[in-house]
């Protein structure tokens, strides 16, 4: 037979922590901490959301302003074509905005095209 060598302070320190948890009481601890958890995150959505309505109050008049100023400065035709068919045919590319949109697609191609080369 074995002699006991472990320590008799260790052993009752050891049996002063154990404890055993009731199945109900550590389900009830968790719900608690989650229901917790679930009410901290909507009350920071809520506070999210209501900051941005605040801000949007607050730059609501001035964004719109700088949104028609752009507007205008967009549709400005870039060529006097007159008042013939021509003009109502080529109006859809005859101003600021699509030169911008067909020379940002100009510059895409141009980079989709150097980066696929085959140097070889």
């Amino acid at each position: 037979m074995m002699a006991d060598d472990r320590d008799p302070l260790l052993k009752t320190l050891f049996a002063e922590a154990r404890h055993v948890l009731d199945g109900k009481e550590f389900a009830a601890r968790v719900m608690a901490r989650t229901r917790g958890r679930k009410y901290r995150v909507i009350a920071g959505w809520f506070s999210v959301t209501l900051a941005l309505a605040a801000l949007a109050w607050l730059f609501a008049l001035p964004l719109q302003e700088i949104a028609q100023l752009m507007a205008q400065g967009l549709t400005i035709s870039l060529f006097d074509l007159g008042e013939g068919w021509l003009a109502w045919f080529l109006l859809p590319v005859n101003n600021i905005g699509s030169l911008l949109v067909l020379s940002v697609k100009a510059i895409r191609i141009g980079r989709k095209t150097i980066r696929n080369a085959a140097y070889t």
